[in-house]
């Protein structure tokens, strides 16, 4: 499944805009970079770098895949509004999937992209407790 185009970053004007008016933070094999802008504001838009640095075009596509992958299963709890471009690192080909998604996961929370936890509702159901509750005779 293709990532849709409204997500994606496609335009090389974009791209620099991020990397020189946005933020970045650096991992062991990502950097993530971020720029609020407020014409993506439904969704969150996303480039990935991937150099001829990683390696020939497999490991790149390689690359490229698991990042998607990651971004998927993790996406929904991203604050709308960003343009976000990440940039694997040479570490990054020969890194196991967890490990990149733990990076991402730390680095999308050092930089204030994730949306909080939703509170359970007080009316709602809500998860079984470890004690049953009192008795109301």
């Amino acid at each position: 499944m293709r990532f849709p185009r409204q997500r994606r970053i496609t335009s090389r004007q974009l791209f620099q805009r991020v990397r020189a008016q946005g933020k970045s933070l650096a991992g062991r094999y990502l950097v993530l970079g971020w720029l609020h802008d407020p014409a993506t504001a439904p969704t969150v838009k996303v480039g990935y770098i991937t150099t001829r640095k990683l390696g020939n075009a497999v490991v790149r596509n390689r690359v490229r895949r698991r990042l998607r992958a990651i971004l998927q299963r993790t996406g929904e709890r991203l604050r709308p509004g960003y343009c976000l471009v990440l940039i694997a690192r040479n570490p990054a080909a020969d890194a196991p999937s967890e490990a990149l998604e733990k990076e991402w996961k730390w680095l999308t929370h050092r930089a204030g992209l994730v949306l909080p936890r939703p509170a359970a509702d007080a009316g709602g159901e809500s998860a079984p407790s470890a004690t049953p509750p009192p008795d109301s005779r």
